[in-house]
């Protein structure tokens, strides 16, 4: 029986973390073969070969090869189809002074309904790719979802109301199709309620992860209908806060109710050559289907959308089903959680199995614990220093490693705790160690007041909560206070958030209630179903926390991996009874080391940089020339070269390249080498003044996908207009004023402003091409662990201009 025990912790921590893996896997995709009415892989993956064939950027080439898929498979299926040609805009910096804009081609195609004046359901995807990738993720797979939904609900019987598919375009330069569509086309009035298909990666569960506002009853409706599903309250809590935005960021902004889907695995694929249909997980696109299939087939078929009804408290478990509650029953489980502690604390103190003071410094251990291992993860992230696109490239290559060695990292960080609680460690060593390690955290990168704050509050917790033995109970019964008392927080200030603390509250709530009431029996076999049974909601709860956890560390963990500190955290109540035992035997420190060790291990290796064909890493290079000035130059914008780039920006008469800024452009330096001239088309660029107004006019080259016009004047300039068409552009006398234009016409852009001070205005443009000048050298081709990212291979053509003027002198008056 004492060898069970000590075992225990081990044997339940292995299974938590193995059920928690295996609830992360994707359903076995369906082939062509499926029923007519069900969600099918097999054919949607058709759509994906169609369409991630090569980049398709908003502005290229190949965008107009994908639209036109796009227009011919929606026609075939029947609905009705448009294209919603408009513009759409987004401020690209803070003070207003750098502005994007698109020539975007919105696809629509509608699946009539039987009463054309219900509110319509829209399913939303975008159909442009980043340069450089060919998107099969990232949007190929939720534009293919959207065709292959389309399909299955055509194949049934015709739903109650409208459904409108919308393929956005721009979605990549600043979701500038979906504010063409939001704020100015005039179908969005008949949209009722949203459903949006995103990625982050290649691979992994599709999770609902943002909601619209007042989404109670929307949730209870997926909780009835999804397959599978993958959601939580706490993500969209957090997501809110966050700078990260979607097309769905629109439908939010008006108001409108739905739901957000998106797949985050794999992300060493987002927004590379490596996302490729070959490479995509066709499980994730099966997963995709499964939930919003049924969820766009109940709403389609509904005579009435469901209410706004205030925000719901949710998740999924382990992937199986979907629960949604209200906040008053989020305060209901609270109560519940507090009557069993209580319950446990009185039974505990009356029979003298601890006492206050022990419980006090339980409840110090379980902080302890918490600092202490987000002090360690978060060293961690400073000795990674993840400070641009290509050391973290080269981390995700190596993404499982790290993962599985942070958390090695933290539940050893944990275990220490533990064991030194049980052993009655003294302080002061810990205590200096924990100062040393906050400390250490500013060796790295410059001071860190987050770490050094960590390392101060550690040190301090150790003498509030070693120096003395602690008891199991004191232990177990001070953790699930701190437990209660961070989902009370939480229930008040973001009810949301109280899902991932509520939840493994009440799991460690019920083994701890288990193990008082049935205490002290010495019916042998009695004592073991008590610990088989702790065991397993001990294994339950890691595993529900791992799957969540995975999940944040995917989204957030590369760049702080502290994150996973809170899932320690939480679960941590549950395993105590069963850590507590090995703590106590004579492999305690070893089992610590352990971890450590093995944690430390892996954080090493997947560190070292080892870019492979399959795990490749980023690499960037482009032709600049400037034929006003007479000068080009090989450039780029990464801050290491690699030895292919470095060959590259040298190859056609360059010199040694050196870190340099291109104003206006590049007022960060970069890569740059001064290369042998060629002919290239430069853009039309001129300046003049008409009446009171300055004219900035651009004539694109052949084959522009987008420009970057910059100004500056001496004076104020006034109503911006592009076009003709009022923007918000501001400008200030002796700055630079940006216009980022996607797609632009290639019959010209305007961009015109008043004026009536005397002064001057400078212009340059630049626009960037797909490929290599043809008169230019071609690069080697790129070796296999390498990949290009941004605007490699393409060619930046610059054009300048100014003028001077004056106020025009006020007519005569004359007799």
């Amino acid at each position: 029986m004492k060898t069970i025990r000590i075992l225990a912790f081990w044997i339940c921590l292995a299974a938590g973390l193995g059920l928690g893996a295996a609830t992360q896997l994707t359903p076995r995709p369906l082939d062509a073969s499926a029923p007519a009415q069900a969600f099918s892989a097999g054919r949607a993956m058709s759509d994906v070969r169609a369409i991630a064939q090569r980049p398709h950027p908003t502005g290229s080439a190949d965008i107009v090869r994908v639209r036109d898929h796009l227009l011919t498979r929606i026609g075939a299926l029947g609905l009705e189809v448009l294209v919603r040609p408009g513009e759409g805009f987004r401020p690209y910096s803070g003070d207003g002074r750098s502005l994007g804009v698109a020539a975007v081609q919105n696809v629509v195609g509608v699946l009539k309904g039987r009463d054309p004046n219900l509110p319509a359901v829209l399913v939303m995807s975008h159909y442009d790719s980043v340069h450089n990738s060919p998107g099969a993720a990232d949007d190929t797979l939720g534009a293919a979802a959207a065709l292959e939904i389309a399909r299955a609900l055509k194949a049934g019987p015709q739903p109650a109301r409208d459904v409108i598919f919308l393929f956005t375009d721009g979605e990549e330069a600043g979701l500038l199709g979906a504010d063409a569509f939001f704020a100015r086309d005039p179908l969005q009035a008949h949209v009722g309620v949203v459903l949006n298909m995103e990625a982050r990666g290649d691979a992994g569960r599709a999770a609902m992860f943002q909601t619209g506002p007042e989404n109670g009853d929307l949730l209870a409706l997926m909780a009835r209908t999804s397959h599978r599903p993958s959601a939580n309250s706490l993500a969209s809590t957090v997501y809110e806060k966050m700078p990260n935005d979607t097309d769905f960021t629109h439908a939010v902004t008006r108001r409108l109710p739905g739901l957000n889907f998106a797949l985050i695995d794999d992300q060493l694929a987002y927004h590379t050559p490596l996302s490729t249909p070959e490479r995509l997980d066709q499980g994730s696109l099966q997963h995709m289907g499964d939930q919003v299939l049924p969820l766009v087939r109940a709403l389609a078929d509904s005579p009435s959308l469901p209410a706004n009804t205030p925000n719901a408290i949710y998740s999924d478990v382990l992937g199986l089903v979907l629960i949604s509650y209200s906040t008053t029953i989020g305060w209901v489980l609270l109560g519940l959680a507090a009557v069993m502690i209580g319950f446990v604390a009185f039974r505990a103190l009356a029979g003298g199995g601890t006492r206050v003071l022990e419980i006090a410094r339980g409840l110090a251990g379980g902080l302890l614990l918490a600092v202490s291992a987000a002090l360690l993860l978060h060293l961690l992230g400073r000795a990674l220093r993840i400070e641009d696109q290509q050391t973290l490239y080269d981390l995700l290559g190596r993404f499982n490693l790290l993962l599985l060695g942070a958390g090695a990292l933290g539940v050893g960080a944990a275990l220490a705790v533990v064991t030194a609680q049980a052993r009655g460690m003294p302080r002061l060593w810990p205590s200096l160690a924990a100062l040393a390690l906050g400390g250490a955290s500013s060796l790295v990168g410059g001071f860190d007041p987050i770490g050094l704050g960590l390392g101060v509050a550690a040190a301090v917790l150790v003498w509030l909560a070693l120096g003395k033995k602690v008891g199991v109970l004191g232990v177990w019964i001070g953790g699930l206070q701190l437990l209660f008392l961070l989902a009370l927080a939480a229930q008040i200030l973001a009810p949301g958030a109280t899902v991932m603390l509520t939840w493994p509250l009440l799991v460690a709530c019920l083994g701890a209630t288990l193990a008082i009431g049935m205490g002290g029996t010495r019916d042998r076999r009695v004592a073991l179903a008590v610990t088989f049974a702790i065991g397993l909601l001990a294994i339950l709860s890691t595993a529900q926390l791992t799957a969540w956890g995975a999940w944040t560390f995917a989204g957030i963990g590369t760049m702080e991996p502290a994150v996973l500190a809170l899932f320690v955290l939480l679960a941590a109540p549950a395993l105590v009874p069963l850590a507590f035992d090995f703590a106590e035997s004579r492999w305690n420190w070893r089992g610590v080391f352990l971890l450590l060790a093995t944690g430390l291990g892996l954080v090493i290796t997947a560190a070292i940089p080892n870019a492979t064909a399959d795990r490749p890493n980023l690499t960037e290079a482009h032709h600049l020339a400037d034929p006003g000035a007479g000068k080009a130059w090989r450039a780029s914008s990464l801050p290491r070269l690699d030895p292919w780039s470095r060959a590259v920006l040298i190859a056609d008469g360059g010199l040694d390249p050196k870190m340099q800024a291109y104003q206006p452009f590049n007022a960060t330096p970069v890569w740059m080498s001064e290369t042998r001239v060629v002919e290239v088309d430069a853009p039309n660029l001129s300046v003049e003044r008409s009446g009171d107004r300055l004219l900035v006019r651009v004539i694109p080259g052949p084959g522009a996908e987008v420009l970057s016009l910059k100004i500056r004047a001496t004076s104020p300039l006034s109503d911006p207009r592009l076009n003709g068409k009022t923007i918000t552009l501001a400008t200030q006398p002796g700055a630079w004023s940006t216009l980022t234009y996607h797609a632009p016409d290639p019959n010209g852009v305007t961009l015109s402003f008043t004026t009536t001070a005397t002064g001057k205005i400078e212009a340059a443009v630049m626009e960037f091409r797909d490929g290599w000048p043809a008169g230019a050298l071609p690069p080697a081709r790129k070796p296999a662990e390498l990949m290009a990212t941004g605007m490699s291979d393409k060619t930046a053509v610059v054009a300048r201009a100014s003028l001077n003027w004056k106020p025009e002198a006020a007519p005569a008056n004359t007799p």
